[in-house]
């Protein structure tokens, strides 16, 4: 296979944003159209709501007649001795990132980076084949629910990429994802597909509930030199093993 210019080697995704993106908002992962490189915008985060100790003071010149007395309950001390709980507890800690996927059948070993969208409102991906991105708004290796993409350019100047070869896998195939805090998770592949660009749509994909799964992403297909993009994606679901 010979590499195409970097620009046209990236899956076309329609996406749909949830949690820290807006939701509802639909975005498209890279196209095949000459990436820059550089993100644009990031969803704002929501601000975790205040969390700890509430005090309660009480009003200076507060009524001290008896009258005011006689409505307290027996044995009801004054209101600064009255426990608060606070409101919310605190939010539980994102689940580590992914850093490395390892397809040992397919020799696919690649680096992985967080990513978020481009200027574009797509999904961002590296620049070079030899590194692929996480959609660090969906799901995790070890969240509970939802989608953990990864994606990848098929080829870029250089060369044609580790992800090149997903179109080799398998039902079956073993792939690990080892993330940041030094745990591997391991799946199985469930499905591999092609999806045409101008009919497909996987915008199923980007999918934060539902049963944990990992899915792979990159182009295939032939290339079309006008629309300087490969007519495929080439989409690998994996469920967690055992």
């Amino acid at each position: 296979m010979t590499a195409r210019h970097h620009g046209s080697a990236a899956p076309t995704v329609r996406a749909r944003t949830a949690g820290a993106a807006a939701a509802g908002l639909t975005i498209l992962l890279t196209s095949c159209t000459s990436p820059n490189g550089s993100a644009g915008p990031e969803p704002e985060a929501t601000a975790p709501s205040p969390v700890g100790s509430v005090s309660v003071s009480t009003a200076e010149g507060a009524v001290h007649d008896d009258a005011e007395r006689d409505r307290r309950a027996p044995g009801v001390g004054s209101p600064q001795d009255v426990p608060v709980r606070p409101a919310q507890d605190a939010p539980a800690p994102a689940p580590p990132a992914p850093v490395q996927v390892r397809v040992s059948e397919l020799d696919i070993d690649v680096p992985v980076r967080p990513e978020g969208v481009d200027e574009q409102g797509r999904m961002a991906l590296p620049e070079s084949a030899e590194e692929a991105a996480w959609y660090r708004f969906g799901s995790a290796p070890a969240s509970r629910s939802g989608t953990t993409i990864v994606a990848a350019h098929v080829d870029d100047e250089n060369s044609v990429g580790p992800f090149a070869r997903l179109v080799r896998a398998e039902v079956g195939t073993e792939v690990e994802v080892r993330t940041g805090a030094g745990r591997t998770h391991n799946y199985t592949v469930t499905q591999v597909r092609a999806d045409t660009k101008s009919e497909g749509s996987l915008d199923d994909l980007f999918d934060r509930s539902g049963r944990p799964r990992l899915v792979l992403v990159t182009c295939g297909g032939e290339w079309d030199a006008e629309a300087r993009s490969y007519t495929d994606n080439i989409v690998v679901t994996a469920e967690p093993a055992g």
